[in-house]
């Protein structure tokens, strides 16, 4: 049996060893019964949050945690050390003194000496917050995180051990009931070893340097049943992800914070990233699924708009068709609507479309401007809201900072556009102005993305319009995105093109593209050679 690591007094030691032959007693029960376990919803992204959202959050905290779990991170990680007392913490050095106002030794401190240190106080200083931006945190224990992952279903902990705790923790595992949700990550071979003699159905995560030996590391894995191996983010090469993955083996990669890093990553075929901004990852990764692709399809009239769930769908309104694609574009709902169906939004689970029946860019009076709303899921048809202050036509539609924004027509000798405001319930709010100068029946499509207003416009040549978040016109570029723009969470943007086919109708495809200080957008179409 190896050392421990200091023990403390008889008392304590004899707690210890009796924690630790309870988990062996137990283990064999849950191997038996594991394979019964009721299957759950947990998440399945590759989204590591490294000890907890730790970059919008103090480290290894409850909110922390909390937050990992909030963003809809599939995984959390951790670190423990073992208390005076024989406390199981949650903390990652052996002292204090990195992230709060006092320095203690964890295995020198009792629980109770340790909670008096505020462990967000470096976080707090180094991100400018104040104490009610950022309370006073104390250091949590393992006990208390194991309970607030138990209380959902999506995110699950990976627990680090950073002494020889390895028995205590898998101890307090099973006694919550708590295998579901938990599994082991360390670069340690004898704590991860450990891990699956005494709980061989946890998953474990080998953590591996950046010049290690892929192929001693692999024969070692596949000898003890790791089930991954994570890598540090400088020594990953697409040979090693390949090596890794056709040993059977998932790869993963530790800590990745810098976009341009993660789409690095991403693109080597990285399955998992252990980061400290777990909501940028999962930004980064929503938007990546959006690529160019066509609208299966064609309609009797042109498309007028786009729209995204940021997830798994997309929708066109092609003038009197409404219609729901998946991220490959086949059609998975589609309904006819009112002619005419222009530019449309989703928030809430419901899409939102601008809609003038036909009556476009005529003088105030003579037109019919509403907003038809439908569910996304089924398009089913929910309500419609008249908006006659749009006073030349509905046209487009977008929803920021919880309102919408509905733009439309512009009668010939009018040199700005007009940007109607309404709430949540379409209670007009106010009219904005831009300065956009003359253009083409107005504005047809409108995206708030990136800090900016992006508006399409129609024209010979189309001209795109951009404008700050009140209204100031900051840029005019001579490119079309009038039949759709919408933005993409990973600060991407799509934008819609159409065409006529003789005989067969009109079509619809989308393509992504960039915001430019010099051309607007610049389209573009990204390599992910791994994504399927």
């Amino acid at each position: 049996m190896r050392v421990l690591g200091k023990l403390g007094e008889g008392r304590q030691a004899m707690i210890f060893f009796k924690n630790m032959m309870l988990g062996f007693v137990i283990a064999h029960h849950v191997q038996l019964s594991h394979a019964n376990l009721p299957t759950t919803a947990f998440l399945q992204n590759g989204v590591t949050a490294h000890r907890g959202n730790s970059g919008e959050f103090a480290e290894n905290t409850l909110p922390a945690f909390q937050s990992g779990i909030d963003v809809g991170a599939d995984w959390i990680e951790l670190d423990i050390l073992r208390t005076k007392d024989c406390k199981l913490v949650v903390l990652h050095d052996r002292t204090t003194g990195r992230v709060g106002d006092k320095n203690l030794d964890v295995a020198e401190s009792t629980y109770e000496e340790l909670r008096t240190v505020d462990v967000a106080t470096v976080f707090r200083r180094r991100t400018g917050k104040t104490r009610d931006e950022c309370p006073p945190q104390t250091i949590p224990l393992l006990d208390d995180v194991l309970r607030l992952v138990m209380k959902q279903e999506q995110t699950r902990v990976s627990i680090q051990p950073k002494m020889d705790v390895v028995a205590e923790a898998i101890a307090l595992v099973r006694k919550l009931g708590a295998e579901r949700w938990v599994g082991f990550n360390d670069g340690s071979l004898p704590y991860m070893t450990e891990v699956k003699r005494l709980a061989p159905e946890l998953p474990v995560f080998w953590d591996r340097a950046a010049n290690t030996d892929i192929d001693d590391d692999l024969r070692i894995a596949n000898q003890r049943g790791f089930e991954s191996l994570v890598l540090h983010s400088s020594g990953v090469t697409v040979e090693k992800v390949e090596k890794i993955k056709a040993a059977g083996i998932a790869v993963g990669a530790w800590t990745v914070d810098d976009r341009a890093m993660m789409e690095t990553m991403l693109d080597l075929g990285v399955e998992r990233l252990y980061t400290d901004h777990p909501r940028r990852l999962l930004a980064l990764q929503a938007g990546r699924a959006f690529r160019s692709l066509p609208c299966e399809g064609a309609y009797p009239r042109h498309l007028q708009g786009i729209a995204t769930n940021d997830r798994d769908a997309l929708f066109w309104s092609f003038t009197d068709v409404l219609i729901k694609t998946d991220l490959d574009g086949k059609v998975v709902a589609k309904v006819p609507v009112a002619n005419h169906h222009g530019d449309l939004c989703f928030h809430g689970g419901k899409l939102y479309v601008a809609v003038n029946l036909g009556q476009f860019n005529k003088p105030a009076g003579r037109v019919d401007s509403w907003v038809y709303v439908y569910d996304a899921t089924t398009l089913k048809e929910l309500a419609r809201h008249k908006t006659p202050e749009v006073v030349h036509g509905a046209g487009g539609i977008a929803f920021h900072g919880g309102n919408f924004f509905v733009v439309g027509g512009l009668p010939e000798g009018s040199n700005e556009n007009y940007v109607y405001e309404y709430d949540p319930s379409f209670a007009f709010q106010k009219r904005h102005v831009l300065a956009s100068g003359f253009t083409l029946m107005g504005i047809q499509t409108a995206a708030f993305a990136e800090g900016h207003w992006w508006f399409g416009c129609y024209g010979k040549p189309p001209v795109l319009l951009k404008a700050d978040p009140s209204f100031k016109l900051v840029g005019r570029w001579e490119l079309d995105a009038s039949l759709g723009i919408v933005g993409l969470p990973d600060g991407r943007l799509l934008v819609a093109r159409g065409a006529n086919e003789p005989g067969k109708g009109n079509m619809g495809r989308v393509v992504p593209a960039v915001a430019d200080d010099t051309q607007g957008l610049r389209i573009i179409e990204p390599a992910h050679p791994n994504r399927k």
